[in-house]
């Protein structure tokens, strides 16, 4: 009996033991649990303050990197700001610099097209500047090819002629005897050297020269034979368009279209009206003092032999017969039988 109690207390001793131990486990189990998921949740909500950290750090890095775009922007622009003004400072300087160097009577070579007004225009100086500065040459009637003066300001490169002073000169030309000194670095005048007189009153000196001209040669006798002047081959020698030979070429040929009105450049008796060689429809007019004019080419003639015509009249229209490569009018001056230069003769209007 005894020994039966032993056993049952022994099993229930074991009983509560194993319950107890049950429920130290359920506990423990229970902590680890818990303790786990605290660490978890901690472990999260670090993540989660991480994340929220980073990204205010990355709104805060974006900021700053706004901010460093906006003050590069800022500086490359008063950087661009500065070099343009450099620019514009440097531009202005080589400008002043160009007017010093480039005081001159440049050469210019005349082109197809080319009048003395249009060039005034291009290169922004006055007419009569461009015709002071070739006082020598007829610039009424402008030959491809020929070489003329225009200056790059406003204004005349004199010859200093014997007795010229810097005050004669500035009263002569209403130019300050200062900015004469000035524009020439001078404070003598040679004879024979070139000067620069700045914006002078030139209506004079031109009409002098006009004179002068006129008395050396019969210029104003002759109007040109077309309103509208534009030299295709001037008188010398030459190739030959046709021929492909230099030949001598005693005439002007101007540029004109077929039916161009042409024109008698003087008062005279039609000596010849009709064809002539390698002339195609000729006109040939006598005039005054052993003088006579050839119009060549021609594809109208409104003229008769023994006619008298008047200077500027309507002779005929221009074409292209003969010997041509083309449409235009060959005019020619003659006196006594020999060639001269049509350029010494036509009036300057």
């Amino acid at each position: 009996m005894k020994k039966e109690k032993k056993i049952i207390i022994l099993l229930l001793v074991f009983l509560v033991i194993s319950v107890f131990y049950r429920e130290i486990k359920l506990n423990n189990e229970k902590l680890i649990k818990e303790q786990v998921i605290q660490e978890v949740k901690t472990e999260e909500q670090e993540v989660v303050q991480a994340n929220i950290e980073k990204k205010e750090d990355s709104k805060e890095s974006e900021s700053n990197l706004e901010n460093e775009d906006k003050d590069l922007e800022t500086q490359i622009s008063k950087e661009w700001e500065t070099q343009e003004e450099q620019e514009n400072l440097k531009t202005e300087d080589e400008i002043s610099l160009e007017e010093k160097i480039a005081l001159e009577n440049m050469e210019y070579i005349i082109k197809k097209g080319d009048t003395i007004s249009d060039l005034s225009k291009e290169y922004k100086i006055k007419t009569d500047y461009i015709y002071a500065n070739n006082v020598d040459q007829n610039l009424r009637v402008l030959q491809i090819g020929k070489k003329i003066k225009i200056p790059t300001e406003d204004g005349i490169f004199y010859s200093v002629k014997k007795g010229d002073t810097f005050e004669s000169l500035s009263k002569r030309f209403d130019v300050e005897t200062k900015i004469i000194k000035e524009d020439n670095e001078v404070d003598r005048l040679l004879i024979g050297a070139k000067i620069f007189l700045r914006e002078p009153k030139v209506s004079k000196y031109l009409n002098n020269f006009k004179t002068e001209y006129a008395k050396t040669n019969t210029l104003g006798k002759f109007s040109n034979p077309l309103m509208a002047m534009q030299i295709t081959s001037g008188y010398g020698t030459r190739q030959h368009p046709v021929l492909k030979k230099v030949l001598s070429h005693g005439a002007l040929d101007l540029r004109a279209k077929v039916g161009t009105k042409v024109m008698s450049a003087k008062d005279g008796v039609v000596s010849y009206a009709g064809r002539a060689s390698g002339y195609g429809k000729l006109i040939i007019i006598k005039h005054s003092d052993g003088y006579e004019t050839r119009y060549a080419h021609l594809s109208q003639i409104d003229v008769k032999k023994g006619q008298k015509i008047s200077q500027d009249e309507l002779i005929g229209l221009s074409g292209a017969t003969g010997r041509v490569s083309g449409p235009h009018l060959h005019f020619e001056i003659r006196k006594n039988g020999k060639v001269k230069n049509p350029l010494s003769y036509l009036k300057i209007k």
